[in-house]
This record gives C-alpha cells, sequence and structure tokens, in this order.
C-alpha cells in the first residue's frame, strides 16, 4: 500500500519538471532572437551611422566654404544697412532742412504775395486819373493777367504797366482823337501830351480847344474858349517836323472845381 502511494505521487513531479524543462528551452530560444534582432538592428545602424560620417566628411568642406560665404554675404548686408541707416539719417536732415527753408520761403512769399498786393492795388488806383491813350496801354497788359496767374506774372504786369507810365512821363507825345464838343459835336482834334499829367488840344480850324488833366483821381478834359489854340497847333507842328524848332509858350489852367 504504501509503495502504491508513491507511484502516485511521482507523476505529477515528473510533469511538472518536463514542464519546466520545455519552458526554459522556449525562453532562452526567444532571447536568442531578440538578441538576433537586437543585433542586427544594431549593425545597421553602425552602418547608417558611418554612412552619415562619410557623407558628412565629404560634405563638411563644401558646408564651411558655404558658411563663410554665408558670413561675408551678411557682413556685407549689415554694411549696406549701416550705410542706408546713415543715408536715411542725412536725408531726414536734409528733408528737414528743406521743410525749414521751404516754410520759410513760403512765409517771404506770403509778404511779397500782401506787400505785391498793396503795389497792385495803388498802381491800378492810378488808372482813372491816366488819359485814354495810356489807359489803352494798361488795358493791353491787363488783358495779358489771366485768372490763375501766380505772383511772378502779377509783378511782370505790374511793372509794365509802371514802365508804359515812365515812358509815357518822359517825353512829349501827340495823339489823334475824336472829341465831343459841348454843343454835341464830334470834332477830330490833336493831343499834345507833356507827360501823363497834363495835355492841350485843337481842332484843325482852331474852333475848339481846351486842355486836359486829372482832377481829384479822374482824367478830364476842357473845353475853353479862352485859350490861343494857335500855341498848341504850332506845338504840334513842330512835334511833327512841319516847323522849324522854335519855342512856344502854352497856357497852364490848374482846375480847381468843376468847371474851373
Amino acid at each position: 500500500m504504501l509503495v502504491q502511494k508513491c507511484a502516485v505521487y511521482s507523476i505529477p513531479l515528473i510533469t511538472l519538471s518536463l514542464a519546466i524543462s520545455v519552458t526554459s528551452r522556449v525562453s532562452a530560444e526567444t532571447r536568442a532572437k531578440d538578441i538576433d534582432g537586437l543585433t542586427q538592428q544594431w549593425i545597421r545602424i553602425e552602418r547608417q551611422t558611418q554612412v552619415l560620417e562619410n557623407e558628412w566628411r565629404e560634405a563638411e568642406p563644401a558646408l564651411r566654404q558655404r558658411i563663410q560665404l554665408l558670413k561675408a554675404e551678411r557682413a556685407q548686408l549689415q554694411n549696406i544697412i549701416d550705410e542706408s541707416r546713415a543715408a536715411t539719417s542725412d536725408a531726414e536732415a536734409q528733408r528737414e532742412a528743406l521743410l525749414s527753408q521751404q516754410s520759410e520761403l513760403e512765409a517771404q512769399q506770403g509778404g511779397v504775395e500782401r506787400t505785391l498786393t498793396r503795389v497792385i492795388d495803388r498802381v491800378d488806383s492810378l488808372y482813372s486819373s491816366l488819359p485814354e491813350v495810356l489807359r489803352e496801354s494798361w488795358d493791353k497788359e491787363q488783358a495779358e493777367l489771366t485768372a490763375d496767374a501766380d505772383t511772378s506774372n502779377k509783378l511782370q504786369i505790374t511793372l509794365a504797366k509802371l514802365s508804359a507810365l515812365q515812358q509815357f512821363n518822359s517825353k512829349l507825345l501827340v495823339n489823334e482823337a475824336v472829341m465831343r464838343t459841348p454843343d454835341g459835336k464830334d470834332v477830330f482834334v490833336k493831343q499834345f501830351f507833356v507827360g501823363s499829367g497834363y495835355a492841350w488840344f485843337t481842332n484843325a480850324d482852331g474852333q475848339y480847344q481846351g486842355v486836359g488833366n486829372s482832377l481829384r483821381g479822374e482824367w478830364q478834359w476842357q473845353f475853353t474858349d479862352d485859350m490861343d489854340s494857335s500855341a498848341v497847333s504850332l506845338a504840334v507842328a513842330i512835334f511833327e517836323k512841319k516847323h522849324e524848332p522854335d519855342y512856344v509858350s502854352l497856357p497852364l489852367t490848374l482846375f480847381t472845381g468843376d468847371n474851373e
């Protein structure tokens, strides 16, 4: 009976021993495969590393040269930037200076325009006191002035008017015109000017004669019967070189009233 029991209990022990043996063999095979796989992976990595190292050694000189070129290009660009900044600073300084000059010139121009406006007003105020022949000259100059004329054009026209006035005042002048007489007739007369301030006139037969000058800011012609028209005719003839030069006495009448 004792022997049988031992036999019965020996079977599980053998089975367990076989199982342990099989498990150990399987684990060993698995570790061997893992080690082999890791070894192959390490070999591949080593090869890739070697390839990369070889590629780096081949590419290193070109890359270092490229780096040097990039550094040189960067330095050049930095110089350009610095010069550009310096130029910008100079340009800004010049711009500020020009703006200051422009402001000053605009202020001066404003003063010139205001002064010119006063001069133009003063010159134009003389218009009505001038004889018709001179006003016609001024009208021609004024016609050259457009609505959008600038200061220079206005000044040029004003100077042209003053020049015409100066020339008129610096010489004698005979002008032919048709005048309306007090009795309503139109007669052809010759007007003898001594500058723009005074003039005499007479018709061919001496029936009508008179003087002209500025009265209260307006040019006026006055017919008179108590004036020797022959003196005016002689002065006109001498001026037109139809008579030899000679002394001529012309009457001078100063108007102090509407009809004097």
